[in-house]
């Protein structure tokens, strides 16, 4: 088993797109390992146009979701996502998402390191895709 991993909305976009999702990370990942998302992620991919115009893409969302699990925003969460944005620039979902990775333990998988990479505390889950 990989262990945990915290998604990145980047992740599952990634799948969600893919036409053959046997070669996407998430579908790589959901072999092996425990994986989370952050309340944040989920509110992000909701908030998709295509998720709401389209049923059977709300519902592969769904479907999505089934195999992980939601980790809330505390109010330790909060606080240093405040402190992490403030001190790196970074967006404030950034912060939270990067703020739940560091607060579970849980390293972070993204395709967008460089919104990440300011942040020293932050682990990742390394990858390579073929």
């Amino acid at each position: 088993m990989t262990g945990e991993v915290l998604l990145d909305t980047s992740v599952i976009i990634d799948f969600l797109r893919q036409k053959n999702k046997q070669d996407t990370l998430l579908y790589k990942l959901s072999i092996d390992s425990n994986l989370y998302i952050s309340i944040i992620t989920h509110a992000e991919l909701y908030a998709g146009k295509s998720v709401w115009a389209n049923k059977t893409a709300k519902k592969e969302l769904g479907i999505v979701f089934e195999g992980m699990s939601i980790l809330q925003i505390d109010n330790k969460i909060s606080e240093e996502a405040g402190k992490i944005r403030a001190k790196y620039d970074l967006d404030l979902i950034d912060a939270l998402i990067a703020t739940t990775s560091i607060s579970n333990e849980i390293p972070l998988a993204t395709f967008n390191f460089k919104h990440f990479k300011k942040v020293p505390s932050l682990k990742f889950y390394t990858f390579k895709l073929v």
